[in-house]
């Protein structure tokens, strides 16, 4: 039934629009693109995603909205010429079409071998062909069969109105072979996505499925490969370009023969494309198939976040090597994301609670809520994946998953204005009593970096310049101030002193490293310890060096690790190492249940930490060291790295 309604509406537009002026008809075309694209949004929301990969680096988000406006319109105009294709005739191509080389297309019809003009789905490429009959040449069209029967039938039909042959599904490739051999012009479409089994090469910076077909079946024949682009340049005025040949006769058949040409002909796309971008066909997923993805992990400044974002990018990665691609196919860039100000990032987490697809290419709330260098930075960057950690970056990752029509995923809760719907997957750790929903994966840990092979390279890496004795040595991660708690410089001795006690009794060396929130005072005093202790085998201070093994070696070096209570993140990578963990509590800076506390309360239950007080280090590791069980490991890590599979 559908195809018998849109069989009689072309029709009807097709008698009605004879008597209609061409460039009367267009006019209503691009109306009509114009609502096209208001509504479409399945085809919208691809086509400026196609756009921001190619060109987010020279165009901004305005522009880029405008092209894919424009590209509908074109779209729209197109299908009018199509239904006006019985109206070509000489005097048509002679007032509204101007052909560039035309001494291509001659040369290669005396050469005495067969010719394909190959083309895009580029400017009205329907016209194309019809041009060259009317100039002499009339060729075989490769058309792809519609769902429709009568409506396909139909359309072919009006491709044939003017010496065009429309080569039809199930006799194509013998028609082809045929024509060719015989010397004639054949006209084929060659710039969609060919599946996995296709020749990649590059295509605005990234690699791209093509099909080889054309080139193969040129080989064969030894026929010339003519590119040719057909630009609307206003209303219905046209250029065709007939651009150079690509000869295949001295090449042999290998496949790198074949990839060249796919390769010349896609730059030459690429290049028509980064002149007239509005006429190209963006609805369609051209890289589907590409082995490269990009990630975006949004870096709010706290190191703990940023290596919880990295370690689900690392996931993404993991799982795309499981599926047989390159650790390279993956690309992770890392932006520091800094606001105008706190009221502005609380402006911009309510603003994308509102937030829709219709956002893209829009940004304004992010422009008037980020620091400039901030903002010029993320609408630069293309990304198929988004990934921040907390609730300060969760409007930032909203948006910017909208504008880059990507999938998403926050760690931890995103703050109380973004619904969980918001994301594609949320990991958020029990203690924030997460709802349950398919998207949630609830965690104890927190995500991280750490593993049997990183903490057994780093472990290598660190042992070249730690020399430790036959007692083996205590890990130690000292954090520092957060809103909830404070390492003052009381806790620091009292830490420094239950050291000493237990390494006296124990024999065992320290291997300590502070972090970017240790304040200034406790890494002082810690450094006159290392002096003039001789159990200090190793401090690290993150805020002057901080080598890229040295959690991970410290991790595998040490018999026991203990760890400041005030960070979830350290605390995750000292369990995730499998080693007896000790976790002390810092000064509380207000009363109250903080969500630290709920969080050591559920380690502590599950067997994964043993929590004490500053005063009593040095009798929980000495009871830790001398009875050591095996830790209980945890499943988070699996879990987690699951549902990114799933995601991706």
């Amino acid at each position: 039934m559908a195809d018998y309604i849109a069989y009689i509406t072309v029709r009807v537009l097709n008698f009605i629009l004879g008597f209609v002026p061409i460039n009367a008809s267009l006019w209503l075309g691009r109306q009509i693109g114009r609502l096209a694209f208001f509504f479409n949004k399945k085809r919208r929301l691809i086509a400026y995603a196609n756009l921001k990969a190619a060109f987010a680096k020279e165009k901004p988000p305005k522009e880029l909205k405008a092209i894919t406006k424009r590209v509908y319109q074109n779209l729209v105009q197109t299908f009018v010429e199509i239904l006006n294709l019985t109206k070509v005739n000489r005097r048509y191509v002679d007032s509204y079409v101007e052909v560039v080389n035309m001494d291509r297309i001659q040369n290669a019809a005396k050469s005495g071998r067969g010719t394909i003009l190959l083309t895009g789905h580029f400017g009205d490429w329907e016209l194309s062909s019809l041009v060259s009959s009317v100039e002499g040449f009339p060729i075989m069209v490769l058309a792809r069969e519609q769902k429709m029967k009568r409506l396909n039938e139909l359309l072919n039909r009006l491709r044939e109105s003017n010496g065009c042959k429309v080569i039809r599904k199930g006799i194509s490739t013998k028609s082809i072979l045929r024509a060719l051999y015989e010397k004639n012009i054949v006209g084929i479409l060659s710039d969609q996505d060919a599946g996995k089994s296709g020749v990649f090469v590059d295509f605005f910076g990234r690699p791209v499925s093509c099909h080889s077909g054309p080139f193969e079946i040129a080989q064969r024949t030894n026929s010339l490969v003519l590119p040719n682009f057909i630009v609307r340049t206003k209303g219905a005025c046209h250029k065709l370009f007939l651009e150079e040949y690509i000869d295949l006769k001295d090449l042999s058949s290998s496949k790198e023969d074949i990839k060249q040409g796919v390769s010349e002909f896609t730059g030459l796309l690429e290049s028509y494309i980064r002149k007239y971008p509005d006429q190209w066909l963006w609805l369609h997923k051209r890289w589907k198939s590409t082995p490269v993805r990009t990630v975006l992990v949004l870096d709010d400044g706290k190191a703990g976040h940023l290596n919880q974002s990295m370690a689900i990018a690392e996931d993404i990665r993991k799982a795309r090597m499981v599926d047989g691609y390159k650790p390279e196919d993956i690309r992770i860039t890392v932006v520091r994301v800094k606001f105008k100000s706190p009221w502005a990032r609380s402006l911009l987490g309510v603003s994308a609670s509102f937030a829709s697809w219709r956002c893209h290419g829009c940004m304004k709330c992010m422009k008037a809520c980020l620091d400039e260098d901030t903002y010029e930075t993320l609408m630069k960057t293309y990304s198929d994946f988004v990934i921040s950690c907390g609730s300060s970056l969760a409007g930032v990752n909203i948006f910017m998953s909208k504008e880059n029509n990507a999938k998403n995923i926050v760690v931890m809760r995103p703050g109380i204005f973004m619904g969980l719907n918001k994301f594609k997957l949320a990991l958020i750790p029990e203690h924030d009593r997460p709802a349950q929903k398919r998207n949630v994966v609830r965690t104890v840990l927190a995500p991280n970096l750490i593993n049997e092979e990183k903490i057994r390279k780093d472990g290598e890496l660190l042992s070249r310049r730690v020399h430790l004795g036959t007692n083996g040595a205590v890990g130690v991660f000292i954090g520092g101030d957060n809103p909830e708690y404070a390492f003052t410089d009381e806790l620091a001795l009292s830490v420094a002193q239950s050291l000493t006690d237990f390494c006296d009794k124990s024999g065992a060396g320290i291997l300590m490293t502070t972090s970017r929130r240790t304040p200034k005072e406790v890494e002082e005093l810690f450094k006159k310890r290392s002096k003039s202790s001789g159990y200090f085998k190793l401090l690290v201070v993150a805020n002057e060096k901080n080598p890229p093994e040295t959690v991970g070696g410290v991790l595998d070096l040490s018999r026991v690790i203990l760890v400041s209570g005030e960070s979830i993140s350290m605390i995750s990578e000292a369990v995730s190492s499998g080693k007896p963990v000790v976790v002390f509590r810092l000064t509380k800076k207000k009363p109250g249940t903080t969500k630290h506390e709920r969080a050591l309360a559920a380690f502590e239950k599950r067997g994964y930490v043993t929590v004490c007080d500053a005063g009593h280090i040095a009798s929980t590791l000495l009871s830790v060291w001398n009875t050591p069980r095996p830790a209980r490991r945890t499943d988070d890590n699996e879990r987690i790295f699951e549902a990114v599979r799933r995601l991706i």
